[in-house]
C-alpha cells in the first residue's frame, strides 16, 4: 500500500549558503552543537562505533538496493524538485567556472533518482548558452552506483536516438563516504542529499565536508524523515516490529 505523502511527514530541504567569507559563525555554531550531540565517550569508542555502524550500512544497502529502488523510491522522489530548487539548481547566476560549467553533487545517490530529475530539469531549461553540466553521484555501495549508472545511461541515450538538441551533460559516479568527501575545496555549485543524512554516523561531518567542497555562494540542501510520531509509514512499521519482530539490528553499535 502506498501511503500519501504529507508535509508533516518530512523535514525537507534544510540548507546553508556558503558566503564569500571563509566561514559563517552561525554555520560553525550549528556544526559544533551537532557534533557535541552526536559524539560521546572516548575517541576509541567513537571510532569503533563508527566503523561498526558504517559496516552495517554498507552491508544492508548492498543487499537491499533493489527493494529500495522499487519500494521507497516512488515515495522519496516526491521531495526532489524542492530539494533541487533549494540548492539553487540550476544556479540562477550560472556556474562558477570561467567557462560557465555548473557542478552538482548528489550525496547518497542511491538508485540515481535525484540525478535523473536533475537531467529532466536541465533538458527542460531554455538556455541559449547551453552551459556544460557536470553531475556527480556519490554512494558507499557499488550496487547502488551500478543501478544509478544504468538508469542515467538509458535516460541520456533516449533523446540522442531521437536526434534532439541536447544540453551538454557529463555524469560520473564515485564510491565514497559522505563524512569524508573525496573532492577538492570549492568544487561544486550545489550539493544535495535526499534522505541520506540519517544514514550517516556523524551528520555534522557531512555538513562540514559539504561546506568545504562548496564554492562561494553555493548551497547544500537535504531532506530527512520527521520523527516516527509524525511519520505514519514509519509508525506502522516500528509498531509492527515491536509487536511481532526483533528490534535489534545486527551490527548496530
Amino acid at each position: 500500500m502506498m501511503l500519501p505523502l504529507m508535509p508533516a511527514f518530512l523535514n525537507v530541504a534544510a540548507l546553508a549558503a556558503r558566503r564569500r567569507c571563509p566561514s559563517s559563525n552561525r554555520f560553525k555554531q550549528y556544526l559544533s552543537s551537532a557534533r557535541m550531540a552526536l559524539t560521546s565517550g572516548t575517541n576509541g569508542e567513537e571510532n569503533g562505533n563508527q566503523h561498526r555502524f558504517n559496516e552495517m550500512e554498507h552491508r544492508n544497502w548492498e543487499q537491499g538496493y533493489e527493494a529500495y529502488d522499487q519500494g521507497f523510491g516512488p515515495l522519496t522522489r516526491q521531495t526532489i524538485p524542492t530539494l533541487l530548487s533549494n540548492a539553487d539548481f540550476p544556479p540562477t547566476a550560472g556556474g562558477s567556472d570561467e567557462d560557465g560549467t555548473i557542478r552538482l553533487l548528489d550525496v547518497a545517490t542511491g538508485p540515481g533518482f535525484v540525478l535523473s530529475t536533475a537531467i529532466d530539469v536541465i533538458q527542460s531549461t531554455d538556455d541559449d548558452n547551453k552551459p556544460l553540466y557536470n553531475l556527480t553521484g556519490l554512494d558507499i555501495t557499488q550496487n547502488f552506483l551500478t543501478l544509478a549508472s544504468q538508469r542515467i545511461d538509458a535516460q541520456i541515450i533516449q533523446p540522442q536516438q531521437k536526434q534532439q538538441s541536447l544540453h551538454q551533460i557529463n555524469v560520473d559516479f564515485v564510491e565514497g563516504s559522505a563524512e569524508s568527501l573525496p573532492f577538492s575545496e570549492n568544487t561544486f555549485d550545489s550539493i544535495v542529499c535526499n534522505f541520506g543524512i540519517l544514514h550517516f554516523f556523524n551528520p555534522s561531518l557531512f555538513l562540514r565536508e559539504s561546506y568545504r567542497v562548496l564554492r562561494p555562494g553555493g548551497k547544500v540542501s537535504f531532506s530527512a524523515w520527521a520523527p516516527p510520531t509524525r511519520t505514519e509509514g514509519f509508525n506502522i512499521a516500528l509498531g509492527s516490529i515491536t509487536e511481532a519482530g526483533n528490534p535489534n539490528v545486527e551490527g548496530l553499535p
